[in-house]
């Protein structure tokens, strides 16, 4: 079970999380990690389309701008890989979390149905 909120509301909900902002909607967990992923998509696609920048400031090299140029979209490929690779991450954690978390309220449902099971075996 969870331990309650704010006001006696339980902290994991069916429905997802109170008016308090506490609680876990599982179904959430998933749709965020999908929404990560497609993130990191969008960077990744983001960081190819600097092939072209990437391309002048080798063929500029000589000048200042160019190797500015140059800088600049070197450390912009570093960063675009960094959070690409940060989205997928977090996206493998809530897909786990979400995973647990179904584990854990199936094995919740199971054990209440064995107490019910025993109880009404007892009547």
């Amino acid at each position: 079970m969870s331990a309650p909120g704010p006001n006696n509301v339980p902290a994991t909900q069916a429905g997802g999380a109170d008016d308090n902002g506490y609680g876990v909607s599982n179904a959430e967990l998933g749709k965020m990690a999908d929404e990560l992923d497609l993130a990191a998509q969008i960077l990744e696609k983001a960081d190819k389309g600097l092939a072209e920048s990437d391309a002048t400031a080798r063929i500029h090299h000589m000048l200042t701008s160019g190797r500015m140029l140059r800088s600049t979209t070197s450390d912009w490929d570093d960063e675009i890989t960094r959070l690409a690779k940060q989205c997928r991450s977090l996206a493998d954690k809530m897909r786990q979390t979400h995973t647990n978390y179904t584990a854990q309220e199936h094995r919740t449902a199971q054990d209440f149905q064995a107490i019910l099971a025993s109880l009404e075996g007892n009547e």
